[in-house]
């Protein structure tokens, strides 16, 4: 793993792109190491937060570790803590190093940002509304359901020299776009649009959920409250 190279406040613009594409999903702690395997050979940044210079890269036991823990809360029907896994969950994947750079100050913190595009990670919460039957992701508040992970990842990139806009496309220039492809294709496999029971009635959402999750999905805590069920057979 090499170390990331350094460079200063305001020397760089930041990277600016745009038109996401975005996976939503809950999978079991045992599919997400096979969604590790899948991706081969990457490293977990802690981009856009201040750790201690020199730091701010999380190793793949490290996070397994964490989600885990959080799925396993699930399966119980308890809460995970948001303090325990938040910092985590907003991490990055990057192929390499070189898409990252960190910039150092004077109290021995760091800020890792990145220079070109990789997989970026986010807490994944959504809701259901009643009024209009519909489920919406990336919706935090004390009424939504926490439902894994949103990986997300550009399909246009603002070069900083030529303020040309380039396609993010899988080639030596975008290295994270295969390793995002690569996600892309395991969790059509590996996972289903969740088949939400509301009402007595069927409704798929784009929401994926891990097939090893229908053994213990009825547990989650923030299902009953809702209302709510999930197809299981």
């Amino acid at each position: 793993m090499s170390p990331l190279r350094f460079s200063s406040l305001g020397s760089e613009p930041p990277m600016q792109v745009s038109k996401w594409l975005e996976v939503q999903a809950l999978i079991d702690a045992e599919e997400m190491q096979a969604l590790f395997e899948a991706l081969g050979d990457f490293s977990i940044y802690l981009a856009g937060a201040l750790t201690p210079l020199g730091e701010g890269i999380v190793t793949k036991p490290q996070f397994l570790s964490v989600y885990k823990k959080y799925v396993d809360g699930l399966k119980i029907g308890q809460l995970p803590h948001e303090e325990e896994y938040r910092s985590l969950f907003s991490s990055v994947f990057s192929v390499n190093s070189e898409c990252l750079y960190a910039i150092p100050f004077d109290n021995g913190k760091q800020l890792i940002r990145l220079l070109k595009p990789a997989v970026q990670l986010q807490a994944h919460s959504m809701d259901y509304t009643v009024s209009d039957g519909k489920f919406r992701p990336m919706v935090f508040g004390v009424d939504s359901i926490l439902w894994g992970i949103q990986f997300s990842y550009p399909q246009l990139y603002l070069d900083p020299t030529t303020k040309e806009v380039l396609q993010v496309r899988e080639n030596v220039f975008f290295p994270n776009s295969a390793l995002f492809h690569a996600l892309q294709k395991w969790m059509r496999h590996n996972t289903i649009p969740t088949p939400f029971i509301v009402e007595n009635k069927k409704i798929n959402v784009p929401m994926r959920l891990g097939k090893q999750c229908l053994r213990w999905i009825q547990n989650h805590p923030q299902l009953a409250i809702k209302n709510l069920k999930v197809l299981t057979t």
